[in-house]
């Protein structure tokens, strides 16, 4: 496939809910779920490396990209930092361009600030979130707020029964306080929903955990990676729960599913995994550590395509075309960014053409960088002055 094809933007997939509905018809815009699964990975991907399991933990993703949009996304996170994860993902942010060490939610996200909900209110969007933890972790409770989120349902609110995998709630209770808030939404306005789960999160040391997948043909033993692919088959599973729910509504939905980083696990796996100790690894195997799986699905007739390679940065901009939602002049800049450099981390770059660039090398991309860095900053914390002529210079015109 030519770069061109790979990365083509348009306002909305062909199969999306506006692509296939006259706008006379469109009585009602999608419901738009954004789910991030904490810790979620594709271990399938193994395999290619000698490691081999006795089921297939992934078998639920694995058919859902026969029929939908799916790709690899690179994380800003390994092993933490989730809220650098939900940062990009809600604003279209690089969080490569705020200091290091710096955390968004806590030190950045202190006024109103443009992000996926905030602009998704204007549309007429009611937007929530939901997130089986303390509101005041990663201060997502002074945080949410400026993000343009209407309400915020933490562990102490939810209004369904939780059960513990892992000692954790269950992504299934998760999807179930999610299905709670969209049979009671206020159906005369379209509804935004942003999940947030944690029964993957990390360490792997629960002794009451019934394992339930083995990694065969290893080096060694594994009981940590064991455990954790036993709680990734059951996010697989979750999520076929969720997308059946879904899949019986008579109104438009689409869903966005993304995991948020990788686990740490044992020392000794990933040093098998890689063939090399972590601090010798090169920049193509480095940035591997940084790729999840997503999905994009719908209720409605949605074009099935890969998308090889793309940071977290431009997610939100391919779910708003999955929806038919035209976006904003900053998410177009964006689509069009993407065409140019999918892949943005603080590790490294990635061209259409597949080049890797390792932070601080100089690129061909440079002018352009700099100028997403600059509309990044006026747009995030900065007036709007410099914002349209920037936008101008970068993308006079988005098809």
């Amino acid at each position: 496939m030519e770069a061109g094809e790979k990365y083509t933007t348009s306002p909305a997939w062909p199969g999306s809910y506006a692509a296939q509905t006259p706008a006379d018809e469109q009585v009602k815009q999608p419901t738009i779920l954004y789910v991030m699964d904490e810790s979620y990975w594709d271990v399938s991907e193994l395999e290619q490396y000698g490691f081999q399991f006795d089921t297939d933990v992934s078998a639920n993703l694995h058919a859902l990209q026969q029929t939908s949009a799916y790709g690899r996304v690179y994380s800003p996170s390994f092993g933490g930092g989730t809220c650098d994860v939900e940062f990009e993902a809600l604003t279209g942010y690089s969080v490569s361009y705020l200091p290091s060490g710096s955390k968004p939610y806590q030190q950045h996200v202190t006024k109103p600030m443009f992000a996926l909900p905030s602009y998704l209110k204007t549309e007429g969007y009611q937007t929530a979130a939901v997130h089986c933890f303390w509101a005041r972790y990663w201060s997502r409770d002074t945080a949410y707020p400026y993000l343009g989120f209407d309400e915020f349902i933490d562990v102490s609110a939810f209004d369904v029964p939780r059960t513990l995998t892992h000692r954790l709630t269950s992504d299934v209770s998760t999807y179930d306080q999610l299905i709670y808030e969209y049979e009671n939404r206020q159906e005369e306005e379209p509804l935004f929903l942003f999940g947030v789960t944690i029964q993957n999160h990390g360490g792997y040391e629960d002794e009451n955990f019934q394992t339930t997948v083995r990694v065969k043909e290893a080096a060694g033993e594994y009981p940590q990676t064991e455990q954790y692919l036993s709680l990734t088959k059951k996010s697989d599973e979750a999520l076929e729960y969720l997308l059946d729910y879904f899949a019986d509504q008579e109104d438009p939905v689409v869903v966005l599913f993304f995991g948020d980083h990788w686990p740490n696990l044992e020392e000794e796996y990933l040093t098998d995994l890689l063939g090399t100790d972590s601090t010798s690894l090169g920049l193509e195997d480095m940035m591997r550590e940084y790729q999840v799986p997503f999905v994009i699905w719908a209720n409605y007739p949605l074009e099935s395509q890969e998308i090889e390679a793309v940071s977290l940065n431009y997610l939100s901009g391919l779910l708003l075309r999955a929806a038919g939602l035209e976006g904003t002049d900053y998410t177009k800049f964006l689509e069009q960014l993407r065409q140019e450099v999918p892949v943005i981390t603080a590790v490294g770059t990635m061209d259409k053409d597949g080049n890797l660039y390792a932070v601080g090398e100089s690129t061909p991309y440079d002018s352009l960088l700099n100028d997403y860095a600059v509309l990044q900053y006026n747009n995030a914390f900065g007036g709007s002055g410099k914002v349209s002529s920037i936008f101008t210079r970068c993308s006079p015109n988005v098809a």
